[in-house]
């Protein structure tokens, strides 16, 4: 039998056999979790009834990414939400993490089979093992609040000598590092943040190229859960372009302040700086500088608005080429405490190019920003949209992009749980309008179903497939082989604090 037929016998062997270990959990939970049942309303008065602290903005509640599952899970710990319409991170339903201090080191190997394609047309089979470490962590005194959370190891391709195009300059061990700081203060009427986001990688974070793909990134978002959201597009080098295996170094610096006029009202300032560079020739190093300015007013305990403006500017290193770009936005959002949270920031964008030799050129375009999340008792749910312009991902000098993601983790019962997630990119190289521009598109899909084995230790099944159309200009060395890829893996996870049910 060849290997490929055997890695997907192997597969379907072992979802067979998670659903009888399933179906036998349910049988022994005596008292199942209700998934109808409602989550209890927060207090939205400031902690100590301060009114001088930031107002309560449209979709704050509770993030329970960690914890929701809980069946000791009380609302009332939930500390709110500080983000804003205007702000670079997303608006979220709030953290159970900022009630408690954590520190929550984690240990993973994984073993991946993985169906890559070749440039003569046909795929080949590789083994991937993956050793990688994650920490979580947590410190909460008077006004300030720290988190750390990384995630980062060493992939050994097995199958190296077997796809030498698909796995590019990189050697057949390489390592990959994701890293976000942020510190946040509280001070009367001003809240303060700042933070730092890292990641180096042999490919594109989109997808979770070079991390064992999208199977394991599904694992790793249900490990750590969302204790930090993303920046905006705008604060932040894009990488939704998949490339070929090339290191790549990825940071993002962003000081944000928020000055509340009343407890419905409030004035927002962010700033961020951030670079992306390759290791390997025939890639495109950027640097990025954004600025931001907004007012957010709440209407009523449910729905605020913002306005908010923007300037953003990308130079490509070594190329005397750049873009700037103007956003002027009007954004709503909306917040069922506990239960949803949803935002949408649209606006026009004027985007200036700079090229040289007479072939500067303007563009008028439509910006959107946009998430919602949905939160049950057992289920949550995460989406996003966003539309404007990027730095091209390292393949094209400046792209506007479409792309929409989404997450989807459930519990099934108390010992297992499962977690979905995906996205889809379309990108169009920054020309003149009327001109013709290069496009690529691309989308990705994970999943990964986990058991808890005792307080400490997991066992996880994953599955991911991602597939990229590229223009004939593009060599594969430089945007990787065109082709479906897929891959399915298992884990072990040793956590140093219990998880899941038991009370992580």
């Amino acid at each position: 039998m060849k290997l490929r037929q055997t890695i997907w016998v192997l597969g379907v062997v072992m979802l067979l056999c998670a659903s009888a270990a399933i179906a036998q959990d349910q049988k022994q939970d005596q008292q199942p979790l209700d998934p109808n049942a409602p989550l209890q309303p927060l207090d939205t008065t400031p902690s100590g009834g301060n009114a001088n602290r930031p107002p309560v903005a449209a979709a704050r509640g509770v993030d329970t990414s960690n914890n929701s599952y809980n069946q000791n899970y009380d609302p009332s710990q939930v500390t709110p939400d500080t983000n804003t319409l205007a702000g670079a991170a997303p608006i979220t339903l709030g953290s159970l993490q900022h009630s408690v201090n954590t520190f929550d080191p984690a240990i993973t190997l994984s073993q991946v089979g993985q169906d890559v394609p070749i440039p003569s047309g046909k795929s080949v089979v590789t083994g991937v093992s993956v050793a990688s470490a994650s920490l979580n962590f947590n410190r909460s005194w008077s006004e300030y609040h720290f988190t750390t959370l990384y995630n980062g190891g060493e992939t050994f391709n097995l199958g190296y000598n077997r796809a030498p195009a698909f796995y590019g300059s990189t050697s057949p061990s390489y390592q990959f590092h994701n890293l976000t700081i942020s510190q946040e203060a509280d001070w009367a009427r001003w809240h303060v943040l700042l933070r730092d986001d890292f990641t180096a990688s042999p490919g594109a974070s989109f997808t979770g190229q070079g991390m064992g793909g999208p199977g394991l990134a599904a694992q790793f978002s249900s490990t750590l859960g969302n204790s930090l959201t993303s920046f905006a597009q705008a604060f932040e080098p894009t990488e939704n372009i998949n490339t070929g295996s090339v290191m790549r170094y990825r940071n993002s610096i962003l000081g944000q302040a928020e000055y509340s006029f009343s407890r419905r009202s409030a004035v927002t300032f962010a700033a961020s700086y951030g670079l992306l560079r390759f290791q390997g020739t025939g890639f495109v190093d950027s640097t990025m500088l954004d600025a931001q300015v907004g007012y957010d007013y709440l209407l009523d305990p449910s729905n605020s608005i913002a306005f908010l403006g923007s300037y953003g500017k990308i130079n490509f290193t070594g190329t005397g080429k750049y873009t700037t770009d103007y956003v002027g936005a009007l954004a709503y959002g909306r917040k069922i405490t506990g239960r949803l949270a949803f935002q949408i920031a649209v606006g026009p964008q004027e985007i200036q190019s700079v090229v040289g030799g007479g072939g500067n050129f303007n563009l008028l375009d439509v910006s959107v920003n946009s998430a919602l999340t949905y939160q049950r008792r057992r289920n949550g749910v995460t989406l996003s949209f966003v539309r404007g312009l990027n730095g091209g991902s390292g393949v094209i000098q400046g792209a506007t992009s479409n792309t929409v993601s989404f997450a989807d983790h459930y519990q099934l019962t108390r010992r297992w749980s499962t977690t979905v997630n995906g996205g889809y990119a379309l990108n169009n190289s920054l020309v003149a309008a009327g001109a013709t521009s290069t496009r690529f598109d691309n989308w990705f899909v994970g999943a990964d179903l986990g058991r808890q084995v005792g307080q400490h230790a997991a066992v996880n099944f994953n599955y991911g497939a991602t597939r990229q159309n590229n223009p004939s200009t593009c060599t594969v060395a430089q945007c990787g082989g065109n082709g479906l890829q897929q891959s399915v893996g298992v884990s072990i996870n040793w956590h140093l604090r219990p998880i899941g049910y038991e009370g992580r």
